[in-house]
């Protein structure tokens, strides 16, 4: 932003605001609207009453923080480098001017961002900038890893898939035997489904929800949103499994065929 026609509006909505300068990218001016989540901090113990607070990484230089903030904590992520060399500066009654930086960066936890960043912004005259082709994107080695993620989980899920497939097909015996003795398939997939398929369903999602609240204590993080991730992903396995044990079922039952008593 080059100039600032009228006033933003700060009820648009949810939302946090990053500003700076290119001269000085680790110094930003955040204007937090909302009850919304901070990255974990380890306070100081000073400096909570006054009206104008500054946060600070582990490796950021503290002396570039300006004389009318006060330093309150350091951020607690020790697994982050961005965050360890910047110096946040918040204030109870946050405004945008342009001499704190003409450079932004806004992000909200609404599923349409751009309604509440237009919403917000009130028709001022704003150069979006694609952070594919001006942010941490453009580096090849952040490109070859997401590209590299994507790769693993395909590779696990259809492992995950395989695994499953086989030790289902393990039952085909029973399930013809108990097909050709008067259980319908409906009943056979039952009996499969409760003594076969929901123990190892119930174990797997009681060892990830152990591992998840380990993971949320014990190593805090920002953004969680791979949590929600890592849980559609299990959920999307665990309900493959319910699929192949009926496919199976029907099968080695109704497509096998055989005398039933």
């Amino acid at each position: 932003m080059e100039a600032l026609d009228v006033p933003v509006h700060p009820n648009a909505g949810k939302f946090i605001l990053f500003q700076y300068d290119d001269e000085s990218p680790a110094l930003k001016h955040v204007w937090v609207n909302g009850e919304l989540k901070l990255p974990p901090i380890k306070r100081t113990g000073e400096g909570a009453e006054t009206d104008k607070i500054a946060v600070v990484g582990t490796h950021a230089e503290v002396k570039n923080i300006p004389n009318d903030y006060k330093l309150i904590g350091y951020f607690n992520t020790p697994y982050s480098y961005k965050l360890n060399s910047e110096i946040w500066l918040l204030s109870k009654n946050p405004q945008i001017e342009l001499v704190d930086g003409k450079q932004f960066v806004f992000i909200s936890p609404s599923r349409d961002v751009k309604s509440v960043f237009n919403q917000f912004i009130n028709g001022n005259n704003v150069e979006i900038i694609n952070a594919e082709t001006n942010g941490s994107y453009i580096l090849k080695s952040n490109q070859v890893a997401g590209i590299i993620s994507y790769i693993t989980i395909l590779f696990m899920t259809t492992i995950f898939c395989v695994s499953a497939m086989i030790w289902i097909k393990r039952k085909n015996h029973l399930l013809s035997v108990l097909y050709i003795f008067g259980y319908s398939y409906r009943a056979i997939y039952r009996i499969i489904l409760r003594y076969y398929a929901l123990p190892y369903i119930l174990f797997s999602s009681i060892l990830f929800t152990i591992f998840m609240l380990i993971s949320y204590y014990a190593v805090p993080l920002w953004d969680v949103s791979w949590m929600l991730y890592s849980v559609n992903l299990i959920l999307l396995h665990l309900v493959l499994v319910i699929i192949f044990v009926f496919c199976l079922t029907f099968i080695y039952t109704v497509k096998k065929g055989g005398k039933r008593f």
